[in-house]
């Protein structure tokens, strides 16, 4: 009996994810001019890269558990990141400053993104924030790399994406 109702309530979970599904458009991520300026003059250029990927496979990810199909689309979801803060130094910030200490150096890291989601007439449907900092250093839960909490902040992010997606893709 239980068996039978556990199969049930998961064929009617795939089955309203797939009625949600439709075709999406994830643009390039883009960056605030702030965030560019932090990029070009602190953090490393190779650091922005690295979040662009982040958050878009993070998004892609969500999106696809939810059923849409990637590529095209009646729905584009145009994403910038705001600003993020590495919980340890960049390798840009390393090398422009040699007292920075790549094991012991900590500080408080997280990220702002948006999400802006249009039809395809270009209508905004739907537009997402998502912002998360650490408040303090004991925060952080054992051992950090560069960007664990922006890399929270955007698994956080991805989430609230797809649920805007789901909202509109009907």
């Amino acid at each position: 009996m239980r068996v039978t109702s556990l199969l049930a309530g998961l064929a009617a979970l795939a089955f309203s994810q797939a009625a949600f599904a439709a075709s999406v458009n994830v643009a390039p991520v883009s960056y605030s001019p702030e965030f560019q300026e932090a990029l070009n003059d602190d953090l490393g250029a190779r650091e922005g890269e690295y979040l662009s990927r982040a958050v878009h496979e993070a998004v892609a990810n969500a999106l696809a558990e939810r059923g849409a199909t990637l590529g095209g689309g009646e729905l584009t979801i145009e994403i910038s990141i705001i600003d993020a803060d590495p919980n340890r130094p960049t390798m840009q910030q390393l090398a422009n400053q040699p007292g920075l200490d790549p094991i012991r150096s900590v500080s408080i890291g997280g990220a702002e993104l948006r999400a802006v989601l249009r039809n395809s007439s270009g209508d905004v449907v739907s537009e997402v924030t998502h912002r998360r900092y650490n408040h303090s250093l004991a925060d952080l839960n054992g051992a950090s790399t560069t960007w664990t909490e922006a890399n929270r902040a955007i698994r956080q992010f991805s989430r609230k994406v797809a649920d805007a997606y789901t909202e509109n893709a009907r």
